[in-house]
């Protein structure tokens, strides 16, 4: 997909100042291709990275997404101390594993509020809205709906800054990463 084909995106509403002001509200484009080569060469830390940085891009952005603190500690907090706790402290109550299972339903609620953030932002342009919700929940397309966010925020980022560059897993796989 080339950037020359679409309509040039305009700034979000909640993002109305002037233009020279507002490049440091503008987020950085992170290819797909970039994004998954230095999350498997890193065990995934630089996954981590990626949904800090996008969440706190979004949020100075919009104003009212959640930072990347908010985003990821509630998760890593709970699927890392009650196994962690466990495993170390025999005293620990049985209940206290829930606290696994908050933090699993943490990072689906972030993820599901930033597809809808990216989807807003294609539809504020007039353009769109690239990714379907509900694909979050089953198994797979959760997946390729995550894979899919990756894409079009970096497009969405590259269009506003009025850069032209192309991702090649996305070319390779335009069935995938088609607009809808």
């Amino acid at each position: 997909m080339s950037d020359t084909t679409k309509g040039a995106i305009a700034p979000s509403s909640s993002a109305t100042q002037d233009s020279g002001s507002q490049d440091h509200l503008l987020g950085t484009p992170r290819p797909l291709w970039r994004v998954m080569l230095f999350s498997v060469l890193t065990g995934l830390a630089y996954y981590g990275y990626y949904k800090w940085m996008i969440q706190d891009e979004l949020h100075r952005y919009t104003g009212k997404d959640f930072s990347g603190a908010v985003a990821l500690l509630p998760f890593v907090i709970g699927v890392t101390l009650p196994p962690t706790l466990a495993t170390f402290d025999p005293d620990v109550p049985s209940w206290f594993a829930w606290f696994f299972v908050l933090g699993v339903v943490w990072i689906y609620i972030v993820q599901f509020r930033l597809y809808r953030t990216v989807n807003q932002l294609y539809r504020d342009a007039g353009l769109a809205e690239p990714l379907e919700l509900w694909w979050l929940f089953i198994p797979g397309l959760n997946l390729l709906v995550g894979l899919r966010q990756i894409h079009f925020l970096s497009q969405y980022w590259m269009r506003l800054r009025g850069e032209t560059k192309t991702d090649p897993v996305a070319e390779a796989l335009p069935l995938f990463f088609a607009e809808l």
